[in-house]
């Protein structure tokens, strides 16, 4: 997603979507797994350690960290070809890949975890492939297969009755139908989804659900509900202390209210955003806010300058590191 970073495999010509779909990746990253590290074998344990090391580099917005713990992971379980590990560091190389629009990479990992799965038969492992292979076919537009993979995922999720997995689904695929403006179904699929989140208590899902209501509403011009359901999404996140979930709802929250034309409230929700998407390093969103700043100024009077957020950019070729990433 940084601007500086290779777009391995990238359609030519393909719109760049937003990182909003990376809340998303982010709840469908597999967990390293639990238990008592101290009892297991000693290569094992080395695994599930690169593993949570890798995990906690994701969340960060590190992804250069994130893949090379996921790779020394893959590497240390095929020296004792532990299938499970083996899947798992495919399915989290693959989400790593796609975050970051790698996408022929992406669609290695996620297939090779497809691969390996049908001798390990792992139906967690597969629900994460197909639902990142969502992903994936989602942000090429190729929105049938999406929709395809995403419906497959949710069938098998309910059938096992992993609510998590259910409640993620249905998120997308509310997503999916909210960007046709099938709107009707969209908020089904995302009541559902509520439901479900609020059953379990998964703040992730919750937020991305609060999100994804409030942008239907938006779309149906009912901006008093899209700020409520906004609002909502970001007091979850900033509960969750969800950095990347924050910023994306300050984001959402300073487009709507420039759409109201209440300009001074979106210059400080944008304000606020693309201070936090610098301090994570992610470049390439500085840049969208820069510009909506820019339009903000020019149309509402706010900011008055913008001298304060030029250090923030990054010209292209240069390279910048997140301080959350040293």
């Amino acid at each position: 997603m940084f601007r500086v970073a290779s777009r391995k495999g990238s359609p030519s010509g393909m719109k760049v979507l937003l990182w909003g779909l990376g809340a998303i990746l982010i709840i469908c990253l597999t967990s390293c797994g639990g238990g008592r590290r101290n009892q297991l074998p000693p290569r094992l344990k080395e695994v599930k350690e690169l593993a949570s090391e890798g995990s906690y580099w994701f969340r960060q917005g590190c992804f250069s960290k994130a893949e090379r713990s996921f790779y020394q992971a893959l590497e240390a379980s095929q020296l004792v070809d532990n299938l499970a590990e083996m899947i798992r560091a495919h399915n989290n190389l693959g989400a790593v890949a796609l975050v970051q629009d790698h996408y022929l990479e992406a669609g290695e990992h996620l297939q090779k975890a497809l691969e390996l799965n049908k001798l390990f038969q792992s139906e967690n492992e597969e629900l994460l492939a197909l639902g990142n292979l969502g992903v994936l076919a989602y942000k090429a537009e190729r929105y049938d297969e999406a929709e395809g993979l995403w419906e497959k995922a949710l069938v098998m999720a309910e059938e096992k009755g992993q609510k998590h997995a259910m409640a993620t689904n249905l998120n997308h695929l509310g997503m999916l139908k909210r960007k046709q403006e099938r709107l009707k179904e969209a908020e089904l699929l995302l009541q559902r989804a509520l439901a479900i989140g609020e059953s379990i208590g998964s703040k992730s899902s919750l937020a991305n659900t609060h999100m994804q209501l409030g942008l239907v509403a938006k779309i149906r011009g009912d901006f008093s509900k899209a700020e409520a359901e906004l609002t909502k999404a970001l007091k979850i996140d900033k509960a969750a202390e969800n950095t990347i979930g924050i910023a994306q709802d300050l984001e959402e929250i300073g487009l709507l209210r420039q759409e109201q034309q209440q300009w001074e409230m979106a210059y400080l929700s944008f304000d606020r955003a693309i201070n936090l998407y610098a301090l994570m390093g992610k470049t390439a969103k500085v840049d969208e806010l820069f510009e909506l700043l820019k339009t903000n100024q020019a149309r509402g009077g706010f900011p008055k300058s913008l001298d304060q957020y030029e250090p923030l950019l990054v010209e292209p070729g240069e390279t910048w590191e997140s301080p959350l990433c040293r």
